[in-house]
């Protein structure tokens, strides 16, 4: 009787082009596409400051060997769409910018 391996190759390559998905306690994931690439967007007010969101934007389709520049700039364009419905076209700032792997975050007030 011959063993056979635990995992099969194409399983362990799409396991090796995986990363950590965050979540934001208390929100709903909404999908949005940029470049037919899915993005789950969660959004959420900070109970610090008045018109203040945390934003969280994760790649919500399998990347293997991603461009983590341009994974940043669709991530930041899901994240100015966001931005500018949630402050209903008003000026925003952000005070928290940046990425974690394919996953991008921030914190940014409406004026």
């Amino acid at each position: 009787m011959t063993s056979r391996p635990l995992f099969s190759l194409p399983a362990l390559l799409l396991l090796a082009g995986c990363y950590q998905v965050g979540s934001l306690p208390g929100t709903q994931v909404e999908l949005i596409r940029v470049d037919a690439r899915q993005f789950e967007v969660r959004l959420r007010p900070t109970d610090i400051a008045p018109n203040q969101w945390r934003l969280e934007i994760n790649r919500a389709t399998i990347v293997v060997n991603p461009d983590l520049e341009l994974e940043g700039d669709r991530a930041r364009e899901v994240a100015k769409r966001i931005m500018d419905r949630t402050c209903k076209g008003r000026p925003h700032n952000q005070s928290v910018d940046g990425m974690r792997g394919i996953n991008y975050y921030t914190v940014f007030t409406c004026e």
